[in-house]
């Protein structure tokens, strides 16, 4: 049940209330929160060959061309990039129309009669009077206990967390491209190697077909030896599979149709390096660098002044009401009249019983912040974790991959050992096919760590994420919108992102109020 009352003699209690709409505002403000942390990652942090660090563009460093040019194309036309592009311009329409829903409204009406007047006399005479009226009528609600206020720091959150989205989304789909390259030029090594592979097992053949002719071989050994040839030639379609399947899948992260790129890329070449890398730093840095991580701060802040739009609705509104008429009858054969109207009101309007749903609103908007806490501070252990879990991954690719150097140099030294003594009749045949066997298994174990190491130290890059004015000015390079922040709203992101973050996780009641 709402009670409406209007007043015009109360000038007083009127500009009483209009001086409070710039004095209160309703529930709490926002705090960000402080978290317990240890100021470095469990593993040591790797110092990455000779590699400096930057916080930029590191993906800018490689000297592959090719993925230099498929980066650039991906954050043109990425069709995730797109879309997160898109979210930002409707959360901006969202915070235009409540500026202009909070702001004062005006309307316009016009209308006109015609009027006939028939005599019942015989002589059936008849007058006829035409009118016009016109008006304007002006409406705004005073935003005494500042709900309007926190529907616009709502508004422009949402604006700040679908930026930090999208840079997220950048971040995700550089990492994306590098990898599906990495992993295509890995698959493409391994299929060279396992052609010389297969042309060595093709000399083995000859051989034992060969001494078999000769009759220093058996039929048995023969046939082992073109069962090997067959096993590589098998493997060979399936690794072509993985090629097909990286190239489209480049493309489609491109934006591109699937096998655009397909004559660039089936020319083999070389795993990509790069000559730069982020600086790790420690946990606290991640607050300020990874976009995933301010989007859950913005969605904090947003659920906090949530609370204050609900809280607001509690008290009185205090609408003013204006009006301007003009009216003219009498047009035709009766005497015209012209009128003149103007009013002004003012009207309280307040709720006295509603079962609780106001509070119930209180409740659930609370609730929703809690929930955003708890949704920031996972977003943020979620972050060191992928920092902690690609420095692990980092530090053992290195080390298989060095062990695995050994290995290939080995296997490779008993293989032409077995092949002579084979050849001198020294050895059986099962020698050679086990050592050239063991060969090319290690050399593919190789190629698949040397891919592994590129791709955990992209990982590692990745989970660092993207400095944030440096993917604007990126944007604005690739003549995408920059998407410059609102002015009236000052997220308290950028500056509780620089304060290390060493005090206990109970800020909930801060937030949450």
């Amino acid at each position: 049940m709402r009670m409406r009352t209007m007043f015009m003699r109360s000038p007083v209690l009127t500009l009483s209330l209009l001086i409070l709409a710039g004095c209160v505002t309703s529930g709490p403000e926002y705090e960000a929160p402080r978290f317990d942390l240890k100021a470095t990652y469990s593993p040591q942090v790797p110092q990455i060959a000779d590699h400096k660090p930057d916080q930029t563009r590191w993906w800018e460093s490689t000297s592959d061309p090719v993925l230099s040019q498929l980066i650039s194309e991906g954050i043109k036309s990425n069709i995730d990039l797109k879309i997160a592009a898109s979210r930002i311009a409707e959360a901006r329409a969202v915070a235009r129309g409540v500026r202009g829903d909070n702001g004062p409204r005006v309307t316009a009406s016009g209308g006109s009669s015609a009027e006939r007047q028939w005599s019942t006399r015989e002589d059936g005479n008849y007058q006829d009077d035409f009118g016009a009226n016109a008006g304007l009528n002006l409406s705004w609600t005073a935003d005494l206990w500042g709900g309007q206020a926190r529907e616009g720091q709502v508004a422009e959150a949402d604006i700040l967390q679908q930026v930090y989205l999208r840079e997220d989304v950048y971040r995700t789909v550089i990492a994306d491209i590098i990898r599906n390259y990495i992993t295509l030029r890995g698959t493409q090594q391994r299929q060279i190697l396992l052609r010389n592979s297969l042309d060595l097992q093709r000399q083995t053949r000859d051989i034992v077909d060969l001494r078999a002719q000769s009759g220093l071989a058996s039929d048995l050994d023969l046939s082992r030896a073109r069962a090997e040839v067959a096993d590589i030639e098998a493997t060979l379609p399936i690794l072509q599979t993985s090629i097909d399947r990286s190239i489209n899948a480049i493309a489609i992260l491109t934006g591109a149709q699937p096998g655009t790129y397909r004559d660039v890329l089936s020319r083999a070449d070389a795993l990509p390096e790069f000559d730069s890398a982020p600086p790790i730093g420690v946990p606290a840095d991640l607050l300020r660098r990874r976009p995933d991580v301010r989007a859950a701060e913005l969605g904090l802040i947003s659920a906090t002044a949530e609370i204050g739009v609900q809280t607001a609705d509690l008290y009185p509104e205090l609408t003013l009401q204006g009006s301007l008429s003009m009216a003219a009858t009498g047009f035709g054969t009766g005497p015209i009249v012209r009128t003149a109207l103007a009013a002004i009101s003012a009207v309280i309007d307040a709720t006295l019983y509603d079962g609780g749903v106001r509070k119930a609103n209180i409740t659930v908007a609370e609730e929703r912040a809690h929930q955003a806490f708890y949704q920031y501070r996972q977003t943020l252990l979620a972050a060191i974790s992928d920092v902690e879990s690609a420095i692990f991954g980092y530090v053992g690719a290195v080390s298989q991959r060095d062990s695995l150097i050994l290995a290939v140099a080995h296997h490779r030294q008993a293989f032409e050992q077995s092949r002579v003594r084979y050849t001198q009749g020294l050895s059986n045949f099962l020698d050679v096919l086990d050592a050239q066997r063991t060969l090319t298994k290690s050399e593919q174990d190789l190629a698949d760590a040397q891919t592994s190491l590129e791709l955990e130290t992209i990982n590692l890059y990745s989970a660092v994420g993207l400095d944030a004015e440096e993917v604007d000015k990126m944007a604005e390079t690739t003549n995408r919108d920059s998407l410059p922040f609102d002015p009236f709203f000052v997220s308290p992101t950028a500056d509780a992102a620089r304060n290390t973050p060493n005090a206990s996780a109970s800020a909930t009641h801060n937030v949450a109020g």
